[in-house]
């Protein structure tokens, strides 16, 4: 199991800048936008250095399958780019793309209780997260238990036609370049 909080975890402070979006407008890592001075994050900008990072987890996870390992990557695309570098990196493998979804109402409910992230990435990223609308399986976390939800991945990655999700995505999105 990986995915993208490991990788950021792991990132120097400098690589977070901190920003009312206009000063500065940019950073080579993550530019976490806090607009005049709230204190509720309104957007998350991802520089080069950050797509990079990225990238590099994508590909060290195809290293990984490559050689024949099962894994779960528990990300959070809000970013075309990195969608695009997801599916240019991974299509050729058996992945099974899950949409994991609740209302806004659940998702906003859950960042005020949980505490340990910023406050405002729901609304950020609600709506670009699925914006594609391109899974394999969509699991409801506000109808469902995780043990339901993972019998349902469970169910559809031993009985379910083959993932192609991904190969889908690439194959709509075009091969991306630097």
């Amino acid at each position: 199991h990986t995915g993208i909080d490991h990788y950021l975890e792991r990132t120097p402070s400098r690589f977070h800048v901190l920003s009312d979006g206009e000063s500065p407008s940019v950073a080579e890592g993550f530019l976490w936008v806090f607009p005049e001075g709230d204190k509720r994050v309104s957007e998350i900008r991802i520089g080069p250095a950050g797509l990079r990072l990225l990238t590099g987890m994508y590909r060290a996870v195809a290293a990984l399958a490559a050689m024949g390992n099962d894994l779960i990557i528990d990300d959070v695309v809000f970013d075309l780019r990195v969608l695009q570098e997801a599916a240019n990196t991974l299509h050729t493998f058996n992945v099974l793309f899950v949409g994991v979804r609740c209302p806004f109402e659940v998702a906003a409910q859950r960042e005020q209780e949980r505490g340990d992230r910023f406050q405002g990435l729901v609304k950020a990223h609600y709506d670009l997260v699925h914006s594609h609308g391109v899974y394999d399986l969509d699991v409801d976390t506000s109808t469902l238990t995780a043990i339901e939800c993972a019998n349902q991945i469970k169910h559809r990655l031993q009985h379910g036609p083959a993932p192609d999700a991904l190969r889908r995505l690439h194959d709509s999105l075009g091969s991306w370049k630097k």
